[in-house]
């Protein structure tokens, strides 16, 4: 029998909701994220943005109309298969690493702060 050790720094939290991701790039485009941690997270993408590419990460907050800003990496692509009541499914996403976290909570990002 093989043991695997968990390599990851921090404890994640499955949860599924909604992210803005913004690039000077490819623009901004709302996304489903999950599996977040402390360090990063993996978000569910159709069309990968390509590696190492920075972005703005915004997580709205309803019911106070405000947002936790990020600026994150592109580490990974990701294509996940899983089955689902009895159906082979897959899902293509992206993992982010957070490089830092932006303080003006709620505020516009300037765009020299993606460099």
């Amino acid at each position: 029998m093989t043991m695997s050790l968990e390599r990851r720094g921090s404890a994640r939290i499955d949860k599924i909701f909604r992210v803005l991701i913004a690039s000077e790039e490819f623009g901004e485009q709302w996304f489903i994220a999950r599996n977040i941690s402390e360090s990063g997270m993996l978000v569910e993408m159709a069309d990968p943005l390509p590696l190492r590419t920075k972005v703005i990460v915004r997580f709205q907050v309803p019911e106070d109309d405000a947002a936790i800003c990020a600026i994150a990496r592109i580490q990974n692509h990701y294509f996940l298969q899983f089955d689902e009541g009895g159906e082979l499914r897959g899902l293509t996403g992206i993992g982010l690493r957070f490089l830092r976290f932006v303080p003006e909570v709620g505020a516009p990002v300037p765009s020299d702060r993606l460099h």
